[in-house]
């Protein structure tokens, strides 16, 4: 699993993974404290993700980083909603901690049944494409970065 034709992807998915828990994390805490889900929050997720990836593969960038990256971003939207919906339902069963809930069987059965409930407004589709796009461009616009400032002027080639 750690490399594909000579690109390394474990570090880069380990990366992706940390900064989906992150922003899956954020999107939930900001949604607590305003009572309001931000859509904006999930273009955070998508830079994050798309960053992370850049970072832990040394800015050594291939399509499968970007993949890695879109795929992570997808993850963190995805645990923001239900970290969400697993604060909301605390709130309403006091007698019940949001740490049990988020681990219960049942609330991830509820949560993965009513799923599409959680992605029906057009905006939801909005920012998961701005998202998406985010997490895909914020890799490779490293990337070029990163070769660009190799060469020593500027019409001379990259050193490999």
């Amino acid at each position: 699993m750690e490399e594909k034709q000579g690109v390394k992807i474990g570090m880069p998915i380990i990366g992706g993974l940390i900064a989906a828990i992150l922003g899956g994390v954020v999107w939930a805490a900001i949604a607590a404290m305003t009572e309001y889900e931000v859509g904006l929050i999930a273009i955070l997720v998508g830079v994050l993700c798309g960053y992370a990836v850049v970072l832990f593969s040394n800015k050594k960038i291939a399509t499968v980083h970007k993949i890695i990256a879109v795929v992570f971003a997808m993850v963190g939207i995805l645990l923001g909603k239900y970290l969400t919906v697993v604060y909301f339902t605390s709130e309403l069963f006091t007698d019940v901690s949001m740490l049990t809930l988020i681990f219960d069987g049942e609330m991830i059965s509820a949560f993965a049944e009513t799923i599409k409930e959680y992605f029906s407004e057009p905006t939801d589709w909005l920012f998961i494409v701005l998202a998406i796009v985010s997490a895909w461009q914020i890799p490779g616009r490293m990337a070029k970065t990163s070769m660009a400032s190799e060469a020593t002027t500027p019409d001379q080639a990259p050193r490999a």
